[in-house]
Parts: C-alpha cells; structure tokens; sequence
C-alpha cells in the first residue's frame, strides 16, 4: 500500500486491486494505472474537503464511484452516518461527525483505512465547561466504535487553530483505543512549522508519519 498526501486532508491510497482517494479538493492527484477502479470519497460539503470539479479532476480513471455525503447527486453513493455499505468489494463503515458529515472506515483487500473527515475533539479557548463535556460525550461515542480495531491507515485531524493541547488529546485517544500501525495528521495546509513542532512532541509515538515529508509513503 502506497499512501500519497494531496493536500489538507486528500489523501489517495494505492493498493493492488483499487486506489481510493479522500476528500480532495485541490492539488495534484497521482496518474497511475487508470484501469484500476478508483473510489472517491467526500466526508463533507465543505470547501476544504470537497471539489465541485471532482468529477473533472478524476476522469483519467477510467473506473470511478463516488462515496459522498453532503452533496445529492444520482450518480454518487449517498454516506449516511452509521451506516455500513458494500460497493463492489469495498466495505465501508461510516461514523458520524462531531462537525459536518461522515467518517469513514473502509476495508478491502485485507487493510482497513480510516479517514476522519472532520470527526475530531473540537476544543476552543472560549468553550464552556458543558460545550467541552458536550463535544468529549459526542467525540468518544463514535471513537468507541473503533474500540480495539486493527487499523492499517488512519487520516487524523490535527487542527492549527486549536492550541497544543486541545489539538493532541482527540489524536491521543484514538491511538490509545485502536490499534493502528500509521496514522497521518491532516486538516492543515500552510502551518508546516507548527505541525512540525506538534509531531516531534508526539515523538513517542513511533506510528505518527510526518505527512510533508514525502511525496507517497509505502507500508
């Protein structure tokens, strides 16, 4: 499995039967072998997570399905939150967000990958006590769903604007209840430096790729 960083939070993951992209909205996408079937999927309408244009950006491949939720459209497969679907050989689990849409846990050709969307633990300065125990109860309520899984990729959020701590803690307790063996951060475009600073903190653990760093990561 290759793991390609796009942008933001687009991801497009090579593997040997289907690629699958994440909620792309701009940057370049790999041009790889376009009889294999592609599967894009959008968590959310929001501009940073998906393109209008997708279909354009996409038609070099040839075999293509949408996954999409937030956007009504008789070609793409309607994601509902909480819900499993089954296309073709992919299986897919959504969650539902703490935010705007859907999660995303897919499995196929015996990996699982997780793409967060904008599920995350969305702490700000200004929150209330009660908003801070509101957005945890919500947060960990979808996040032990995962509870114990065996997780081959997973696309976290790791915001800029939420400070250190408040940013860390929801990336914290997904590592802790999962077992997963890379986990990207995501959901930054310019704050390199910053995320710089956060991944080196987060040094102990050793499953945290430095998503800049590399034009595709192979696992």
């Amino acid at each position: 499995m290759k793991v390609y960083p796009i942008y933001h939070s687009g991801f497009f993951v090579e593997l040997k039967k289907h690629y699958l992209l994440f909620d792309y909205y701009k940057g370049e996408i790999p041009l790889l072998d376009n009889e294999k079937p592609l599967y894009v999927f959008v968590s959310h309408n929001h501009y940073d997570h998906y393109n209008p244009q997708i279909e354009e950006v996409t038609q070099y491949y040839k075999n293509r399905k949408f996954i999409v939720n937030g956007v009504h459209n008789g070609k793409y497969i309607y994601a509902e939150a909480d819900k499993e679907i089954l296309v073709d050989d992919v299986n897919i689990m959504t969650l539902e967000s703490t935010d705007e849409g859907v999660a995303f846990l897919v499995e196929t050709e015996n990996k699982t990958i997780y793409h967060a969307g904008d599920l995350h633990l969305w702490y700000w300065d200004d929150d209330t006590k009660e908003e801070r125990q509101d957005m945890y109860d919500k947060y960990m309520a979808e996040i032990e769903k995962l509870k114990g899984r065996n997780i081959d990729v997973a696309f976290l959020v790791l915001d800029s604007r939420q400070n250190d701590d408040y940013a860390m803690l929801g990336f914290d307790i997904f590592n802790k209840l999962t077992n997963t063996k890379a986990i990207f951060p995501m959901h930054y475009s310019h704050d390199e430096d910053l995320m710089e600073k956060r991944i080196t903190a987060m040094s102990n653990n050793s499953n945290v790729i430095n998503t800049r760093r590399y034009k595709y990561y192979e696992l």
